[in-house]
């Protein structure tokens, strides 16, 4: 009787071959498409495995629940979040570059394709998100707000801004949010035009792209 090759007892007729060798990243990242397409509550454990392509049992060797994989997750975009706004302002002279700036970034973050699901998820799944692990995904987020009141603020020392600073926080962050219900990449936008488009609503003198 012949023996099956490697891996060919894990296949189930209409499932995927399990591969245990996977990443955790590639884990994440699955796990946020589902998550944000489906909702964290409705989506299993068992759905994020399958569609990794390993076992559930070996899924909790990388994350002992479905609640640490939310949490790690969020704490990584977020993280990632404060380190690109921190970069993309850092070696720019002009305030309202450093807002064209980080609305650009903003922007890239939430409809991107590689990282438009993790983004989503963490807007829209904070309740689902354990008391135990907001204080630092709540010191994260006051460290990336800090940024952009800084260069708001900066804006408005200026005399650059039509409104308050923390109004044109809200305002260009919401729109930045909107963007995830109805940018596509082949529409009528794209990032740097209508980072554009934002960054002039709230400013006193309208910038051009190019200067």
């Amino acid at each position: 009787m012949k023996s099956r090759k490697a891996g060919v007892s894990s296949r189930r007729k209409g499932r995927p071959l399990l591969n245990d060798a996977v990443s955790r990243e590639h884990i994440l990242s699955v796990a946020a498409r589902l998550f944000h397409e489906r909702g964290y509550q409705a989506t299993k454990v068992r759905d994020v495995a399958s569609a990794v392509g390993i076992s559930a049992g070996s899924l909790f060797h990388h994350f002992p629940s479905k609640e640490q994989m939310l949490v790690e997750m969020l704490r990584d975009a977020s993280i990632s979040l404060c380190a690109g706004a921190e970069a993309v302002t850092a070696n720019i002279e002009s305030p309202a570059r450093k807002l064209l700036a980080l609305i650009r970034y903003e922007l890239h973050c939430f409809v991107g394709e590689k990282t438009r699901h993790q983004f989503a998820v963490l807007i829209s799944e904070w309740r689902d998100v354990p008391t135990s692990a907001r204080p630092k995904l709540q010191m994260l987020r006051r460290r990336y707000f800090g940024v952009w009141t800084d260069v708001l603020s900066e804006c408005q020392a200026q005399g650059l801004l039509r409104l308050e600073p923390d109004a044109a926080l809200r305002i260009v962050h919401g729109a930045d949010q909107g963007t995830m219900t109805w940018f596509r990449q082949e529409g009528k936008y794209d990032i740097p035009a209508f980072a554009l488009i934002l960054a002039n609503l709230i400013l006193v003198s309208p910038i051009d792209a190019l200067n």
